[in-house]
């Protein structure tokens, strides 16, 4: 997943390799080098004190912690002043693949969801999930099929069947009117 930095810049900055984004230093604050964060985690404790991350490649040590209104304001060992804290501006905050938490039987990363190939119940190939939209009530699944128009697949308990990432695959039930009449195959 990539994440684009400032309003004006197109720069995208992606996680390296074997690592997974779990902020993104906004800007400093204060003169003591405490750093405000945008979280791209669901698991706060990312955060917590003596949580261990990695920014700009260096591995840091969380001090202290402080959330407000949807931000963790951060101490890190090494940053102890603003020009510290500046020179992280813009940086990823990462962990390592192998920290990441397992999942529940019914939760799946964003990253395993994207390239799943989409079958219907009956096996009928419908094509390869291409992105997720976050919409706020639930995500919706873009699949690409090819010469056709794309599908929106609601991430739905009762829509979605099964996802398999041994095999790659997500099964729908989809509900009338999903498929355009002309693609409806009996």
């Amino acid at each position: 997943m990539a994440f684009r930095l400032g309003r004006s810049k197109t720069e995208e900055r992606m996680p390296r390799a074997g690592y997974r984004a779990v902020g993104l230093v906004e800007r400093p604050r204060g003169l003591k080098g405490e750093i405000k964060v945008l979280p791209l985690t669901d698991f706060p404790q990312r955060f917590d004190r003596g949580a261990r991350v990695f920014i700009g490649g260096s591995s840091r040590t969380v001090q202290s912690s402080n959330w407000q209104k949807g931000r963790v304001y951060l101490y890190i060992d090494g940053v102890a002043d603003r020009e510290s804290a500046e020179s992280l501006r813009g940086e990823l905050i990462e962990i390592p693949d192998g920290e990441r938490p397992s999942t529940g039987e019914s939760f799946w990363y964003l990253d395993e969801i994207e390239g799943l190939r989409v079958v219907g119940g009956d096996g009928a190939a419908l094509g390869t999930v291409r992105e997720v939209l976050q919409t706020g009530a639930n995500d919706v699944y873009i699949v690409d099929r090819g010469e056709l128009r794309d599908l929106l697949v609601p991430a739905l308990r009762d829509v979605v069947v099964d996802v398999d990432l041994g095999t790659g695959t997500m099964t729908v039930d989809l509900p009338d009117g999903l498929l355009p009449e002309d693609e409806v195959v009996d």
